[in-house]
């Protein structure tokens, strides 16, 4: 048996793990700030690709693209918090039919157990053609009834069946966007297929559209979450009534300081997410966020992509050291938003290269 496995079991307050001597927490985050997870858009849907061309094996695998599609869906809805989002899941490739948008799952609050047992049932066969202009239109009917920003997650395996008497599927997407608060998020298998570029065009419909490969998906859902919801900081504790927007309250476990353009764990780093880990151990209704960061230097773009890399290895020692199992860790990233100290010194810099563990309670 791990020492990390038994300290959590026979609750000793003092120990050595790895070389590190740890004292376990003796009261639920008692040293953390109190935080909220807050909704960054009111609904999401999905978008559905099982047309034939998704049985196609994906990157050289024996897995069909179909088959990696669910399995993205299965591994995000496993990493995402209940915040009382207005969700559903919808196909745009109906078989031989001509249903070009049609629920597999009609827009209802986001439950975890509904949705994961809805893709479990979603068709793992591929079949038919791509009405994907159609199903766009049919999208855009059902934004006139919801209220709020909506994301919109679009797999597709980059081709569709081109409906003549439909605008493009970029226009169409264009045309949304003037009169919706919505992104589109395109999962794309790959940048081979013949229309890709014209897929390509849905995502740069506005700022916060963008296509994402499958490759950064499987494997790592979290890549989605700063989407949905980000880690807000509060002075005190509020408790919300029915009649408020549902948020999930947390507390803040000790930051995880990274050296200057890196994302490997230190020693003090280590010794901060076993600490986490115990906790975690002793208390196995409870999940984390682990949310990255970085300090002022450099573009918006790497950073945004190095706090990703510290909020990933804290993830990895958080389950490969502490044995914590990856659906009860959450991973979002912000690159040098939201600093803890001043970006004018140092001091302050080295406090914002940083990975936030946030601990709910399920």
């Amino acid at each position: 048996m791990s020492k990390v496995r038994l300290l959590a079991q026979i609750g000793v307050l003092l120990t050595t793990v790895l070389g590190v001597v740890i004292t376990a927490p003796a009261a639920p985050m008692a040293k953390g700030k109190m935080v909220e997870l807050r909704k960054t858009a009111d609904n999401f849907i999905i978008m559905y690709d099982s047309s034939s061309s998704t049985g196609d094996r994906y990157a050289g695998t024996d897995m069909m693209e179909i088959e990696a599609e669910k399995t993205i869906l299965k591994e995000k809805v496993m990493t995402l918090p209940e915040l009382d989002w207005n969700a559903g899941i919808y196909t745009f490739t109906p078989g031989w039919s001509f249903g070009y948008f049609k629920p597999l799952l009609s827009m209802r609050t986001y439950d975890k157990n509904i949705f994961s047992q809805a893709i479990e049932n979603l068709p793992g066969k591929p079949s038919g053609f791509t009405p994907l202009q159609g199903g766009l239109v049919g999208l855009g009917k059902e934004l006139e009834s919801l209220q709020g920003k909506t994301v919109v997650f679009l797999f597709t395996d980059g081709q569709y069946s081109s409906q003549g008497g439909f605008p493009s599927p970029g226009q169409i997407a264009k045309d949304i966007a003037a009169t919706n608060d919505v992104c589109f998020k395109v999962i794309a298998t790959s940048e081979d297929k013949a229309q890709y570029q014209a897929i390509k065009n849905i995502a740069s419909v506005n700022e916060c559209s963008s296509v994402i490969p499958f490759e950064d998906l499987l494997g790592h859902p979290d890549w989605l979450t700063d989407v949905l919801f980000r880690v807000v900081e509060m002075e005190v504790a509020v408790e919300k009534t029915d009649s408020e927007e549902k948020v999930i309250q947390g507390q803040t476990f000790e930051h995880v300081l990274f050296d200057f353009d890196k994302s490997a764990i230190t020693e003090l780093g280590g010794k901060a997410l076993l600490e986490l880990s115990i906790f975690m151990q002793i208390n196995p209704k409870t999940r984390v966020v682990l949310a990255g960061y970085t300090d002022s230097i450099g573009t918006q773009e790497y950073n945004l992509e190095l706090s990703k890399r510290r909020a990933e290895s804290a993830r990895t020692y958080l389950a490969e050291h502490g044995l914590i199992s990856p659906d009860r860790i959450t991973l979002s990233w912000f690159g040098k938003d939201d600093p803890a100290a001043s970006n004018e010194t140092e001091t302050g810099r080295t406090k914002n290269r940083r990975v936030t563990a946030v601990i709910l309670k399920q």
